[in-house]
């Protein structure tokens, strides 16, 4: 004979397993918050990456927009205006106006600020309004940071200059830009 339930409501084990499958759930949208959230940071980096190092390859192209002529890896013993610090010479930009030549350096960061090798440019000092500041001294600045390779190549016959900047980012991606002055 069937005797029917007096009580109504839900078991202990129900209650249970809907607690499990519920936890269950929420461990996994927390999984693909998550995620997201790496995924975001990681984007939000190589993007900031990578509008540094089109304001370094503009930077570039205005020294070379004022130049008259140019040399890719220069001669590191050459007397330059700054001092290398063992850094390799990419390129020396000669202005128009007879000035010393703009230096871009590569390598080793002159203090542990910085992530890594550094890109720096030695050159006259700019004004608020970003020309050039007449009659200043030459200075030693880091342009970029954390560079992996500034690569320069001039097309023969062609007065043009083929830049190639690249970074890796902090979760092990790379970041490239190239440019042509």
């Amino acid at each position: 004979m069937f005797r029917p339930r007096s009580a109504q409501g839900f078991t202990l084990v129900e209650l249970m397993l809907a607690a499990l499958l519920g936890c269950l759930l929420c461990g996994v949208v927390f999984q693909l918050l998550f995620a997201e959230t790496r995924q975001g940071g990681a984007l939000a980096e190589s993007l900031q990456l990578k509008q540094w190092q089109r304001r370094t390859l503009e930077l570039v192209k205005g020294d070379l927009e004022r130049a008259s002529s140019w040399q890719i890896n220069p001669d590191p013993s050459a007397d330059w205006p700054c001092a290398l610090a063992d850094r390799q010479p990419k390129l020396a930009i000669t202005p128009r106006d007879g000035s010393d030549p703009v230096v871009y350096s590569l390598g080793l960061a002159p203090s542990a600020i910085w992530r890594g090798d550094v890109l720096m440019r030695c050159g006259p000092a700019f004004d608020l309004q970003g020309g050039i500041r007449s009659g200043s001294r030459y200075q030693n600045r880091v342009v970029l940071d954390g560079v992996d390779r500034f690569e320069l190549h001039q097309p023969p016959g062609l007065p043009l200059l083929q830049m190639q900047l690249e970074q890796r980012t902090r979760r092990g991606g790379r970041v490239r830009s190239q440019g042509v002055g």
